[in-house]
């Protein structure tokens, strides 16, 4: 029997006269290449969520940024256009995600899935996310809960072991620093509440972007097709 075929995610997007188009391979090890007018100009393998694409031999094409989920699905390809007046580099901007325009997404990919349903229903969006930061907090706490009652009701074998030997170490005089006890109530619980914010955080930020996205493209597709006629 012959293997199957990994599936391919593909965006692409035609500007100034140039048509970029990115390929993703694979859910766990990424194989990514762009070409541009059909030509194969830089490819790499990664298993990062965020992965850089960038021709050493040709700085005037800029740079892709691909971005993938935590399990791997394939999210957004982004163009790091080159900027001569910018002190900044293509690929710099690329790793740091800042700025760019997206790449059209295959119609019916998993990636176009994606954006319509950011763009369709942003509050379920938002909420699928508030989802998963719950879980971030919730779960970790019941799996250390399940292996604290293991660990107590399992019949552990009574061991004789001999005392090793310890020095006698002066005690040391720390000061004695009292913490009032609304901080120490803050504190507690802001390492059970920061996921659930961060997450609404990034929830917003990523329908704010992908609605500026949304426009930037129309305009700059539209600009590159006033310019052909």
């Amino acid at each position: 029997m012959s293997e199957p075929v990994p599936s391919v995610q593909v965006w692409d997007l035609t500007l100034d006269g140039r048509r970029h188009r990115v390929e993703a391979r694979g859910s766990f090890s990424r194989h990514l290449r762009w070409y541009v007018d059909d030509e194969l100009v830089a490819e790499a393998k990664s298993s990062s969520e965020k992965v850089r694409v960038s021709a050493a031999d040709r700085p005037e094409l800029g740079a892709v940024g691909v971005r993938f989920s935590g399990l791997g699905k394939p999210r957004r390809a982004t163009l790091f256009e080159h900027e001569a007046d910018s002190e900044v580099d293509a690929s710099t901007r690329a790793l740091t995600g800042l700025g760019g325009i997206d790449l059209q997404p295959a119609p019916g990919s998993a990636a176009a899935a994606h954006e319509d349903r950011v763009r369709a229903q942003p509050r379920v969006y938002a909420a699928v996310a508030v989802v998963v930061g719950v879980a971030k907090v919730v779960v970790p706490i019941l799996v250390a809960a399940l292996f604290a009652r293991l660990a107590f009701t399992l019949p552990w074998p009574d061991w004789n072991l001999p005392r090793l030997p310890w020095p006698d170490l002066p005690s040391i005089p720390w000061p004695d620093v009292s913490v009032p006890g609304w901080v120490t109530w803050t504190l507690d619980r802001a390492k059970l509440v920061w996921p659930v914010v961060l997450a609404v955080v990034l929830a917003r930020s990523e329908i704010t972007r992908r609605r500026k996205q949304d426009e930037l493209r129309a305009a700059r597709t539209s600009r590159s097709d006033d310019d052909d006629a």
